[in-house]
């Protein structure tokens, strides 16, 4: 599996940056993913990309899956690898990831780049920093910024 990590602070920007280039990438089919109690995941069609919310989701793109988190792990309190070992669980295998992560993962136990280093390569990292603007949709580096990962993922996939 491929993936990008995004790395960003809390407030960051993290979460709009993965369900935009989500939006941006038209995909096919959209499952919202949920965790059960004792462990199970269930996943849940989402019908338009304009119902995305903070989360985990798995889209369809050119027919490979694509895991998106754009939650960070710590947010969640879930790690990364629970979340990609449930899906293999039900086997669903992932060929493409989009990961929000906390600049800096303070919760014990949580390693979130560590972890994902053993279910493939990363092809992009970045660190974001929050738009300062109500109307940061609409600023050119927003449109760069989902520009440029929409691109190094249709590339990928």
């Amino acid at each position: 599996m491929k993936y990008i990590l995004i790395k960003g602070n809390t407030s960051a920007g993290k979460a709009s940056t993965v369900n935009e280039v989500c939006r941006r990438l038209k995909p096919e089919k959209i499952c919202r993913l949920y965790f059960s109690e004792n462990g199970k995941v269930s996943l849940h069609t989402v019908y338009s990309s304009g119902d995305l919310a903070d989360g985990n989701y798995l889209v369809t793109i050119r027919s490979k899956r694509v895991l998106m988190v754009s939650n960070a792990p710590t947010q969640q309190r879930v790690k990364i690898s629970t979340i990609i070992d449930s899906l293999l669980s039900i086997s669903i295998t992932v060929e493409f990831a989009i990961v929000a992560m906390s600049g800096s993962e303070k919760l014990k136990d949580f390693a979130t780049a560590k972890e994902l280093a053993k279910y493939g390569k990363c092809i992009y990292e970045t660190k974001i920093w929050r738009i300062p603007s109500h109307k940061f949709n609409l600023t050119e580096e927003w449109n760069k910024r989902i520009s440029y990962l929409t691109a190094i993922t249709l590339h990928n996939i």
